[in-house]
Formats: structure tokens, C-alpha cells, sequence
């Protein structure tokens, strides 16, 4: 995540999906939701994050999205509006649900040399306890990193430049250890169609953490995104669920649920 993103078209899209998983289903309460922007410092070589259009109301994306979550749809206008977007403003203008908790450092390497491969290690390993401390009563961990998911066997290891955009699968067993549940963010490419890089992706998942993913839930309008939906065993009836009713909702305009396999 880069704050030049906050309020875009993929914020919508990701924000509303998170306040549906979190919300109270029939025979279960709300999650109390955690998220770990994995916050990298803006770029400036694109022109990513500038999608903010739809917040036109009388846009034809406007008056499609907002009848999803208005709520949502009008805070994000009011803080882009503004003129500062920022994750910090994200989160002063409410769009999280309710006692939501939240972990915002900045990670980056910009300022350690190549040689300074022990410093780098040292630095992301902090950060990531940090982020595990901030998130210990959440009972769901959502995962924002740039581009989205890694193998712990990636040939460009964690403490490399440019790594920081992306979470390693490793880096999430402490919450599955912690009877979390996790969402986590990724940016699909050009390597295969979207279906099969959702199959891979929650294959990756279940083979290195040991828990098997509800589903992958594609956002399509614009860039393509993934969430990997990996339910602790006490949540999988409740999100399932809501996963369920998310398909027969007006969200499915927007948001396809690729159900793993063995779910």
C-alpha cells in the first residue's frame, strides 16, 4: 500500500469487501478487524492511484458503486475531496468498521546499502512483530501489500529492495498460529489466466501454512485484484457464509468468489 492510492477505485472495491466480511452474520458476531497496510513510501514513476473518477456521483461507475455501500462511497469522496489521502486519513474518515485495529509504520530499505543485508533482515523482522503486537485482539488480519502474495522460497528473498511490496506466506503463520483468520491482497499479472492464478495462490496458502483457503475473491473493474480468504477453523461456517451471500447480492456486479478446491 502506498498512501497515493488511498481513496481510489481498488480502495472502494477492497474496503467494501473487507466491512461485508467483517459484518455480523445470522448466528455469529462481527469480526473485530485487523489490518497491516505493509505501507511503502509513494512513487512517483506512474500514474497509479489517480482512478479516484467514480467518486463522481453523476459518473455512470458512480451511481453503479455507490448503491453497493454508500457509506463507504461518501467518506472516501469527503477525504479525497480534501485533498490529503493518506492511510491515516482513510482511517479518520471511518471507512474501517468499528473498533478496527490497525498498523501503519512505513517499511522500506531505501536508507541501508546492498551490504547491508543484516540490517534489512533486522528491520523487516520488527516491523512484522510490531504488526503481529498491533493485531492481537483481531479476530480477522487483512494483508495490503503493493503487489501482493510471495512464497517463502521466492527467489528474491524478503530483505532485497523492492521486496517490501510484497507479504511472504511465512510472515503470516504467526496469525494462523494465533487462531486468526486472514484476507490478503494480490495483484494479479499476465503469467496465466486470473482463475489459475487464484488456484496457485491458494495452493501456495495451503501448503505453506497449513490451512486451507475458503476462496480467492477477484475485484475486475480496473486493475484485477485478489483476496485470499484463509479461515481459522473457528470462523469457516461464518465467513463461508458470507462469502455465500456476497454471490447473491449486488457486490457480485463487482466481486467473484474463486471457491478453493476443497473448501
Amino acid at each position: 500500500m502506498q498512501d497515493r492510492y488511498a481513496g481510489d477505485l481498488g480502495d472502494f472495491l477492497k474496503l467494501g469487501l473487507l466491512r461485508w466480511l467483517a459484518a455480523p452474520s445470522s448466528d455469529a458476531p462481527p469480526h473485530r478487524l485487523g489490518v497491516v497496510w505493509y505501507l511503502t513510501p509513494d512513487e512517483s514513476h506512474n500514474a497509479d492511484g489517480k482512478h479516484v473518477a467514480y467518486l463522481d456521483p453523476e459518473s455512470t461507475a458512480g451511481r453503479q458503486l455507490r448503491l453497493l455501500d454508500a457509506d463507504l462511497y461518501d467518506r472516501l469522496a469527503t477525504m479525497v475531496r480534501g485533498g490529503e489521502r493518506s492511510v491515516a486519513r482513510l482511517e479518520a474518515h471511518g471507512v474501517l468498521p468499528a473498533g478496527s485495529r490497525t498498523f501503519g509504520e512505513v517499511l522500506h530499505f531505501a536508507d541501508l546499502g546492498p551490504g547491508a543485508r543484516s540490517d534489512r533482515i533486522s528491520r523487516r523482522g520488527a516491523w512484522l512483530c510490531a504488526a503481529h503486537r498491533a493485531t492481537a485482539d483481531c479476530s480477522v488480519v487483512f494483508v495490503d501489500p503493493d503487489n501482493g502474495l510471495r512464497r517463502s522460497d521466492h527467489s528474491m528473498p524478503p530483505h532485497r529492495t523492492k521486496s517490501e511490496k510484497h507479504a511472504y506466506l511465512d510472515e503470516l503463520a504467526a496469525y494462523v498460529d494465533r487462531g486468526q483468520s486472514i484476507v490478503a491482497y494480490h495483484h494479479a499479472d499476465r503469467s496465466a489466466p486470473v482463475p489459475v492464478q487464484a488456484e496457485r495462490r491458494m495452493a501456495d496458502v495451503a501448503e505453506e501454512l497449513g490451512v486451507e483457503p475458503l476462496a480467492a475473491v477477484r475485484a475486475s473493474r480496473g486493475s484485477t485484484r485478489l483476496f485470499v480468504v484463509v479461515p481459522a477453523p473457528a470462523h469457516r461456517a461464518a465467513l463461508e457464509q458470507r462469502l455465500q451471500d456476497l454471490e447473491s447480492s449486488p457486490w457480485a456486479e463487482e466481486l467473484t468468489v474463486h471457491w478453493a478446491a476443497d473448501r
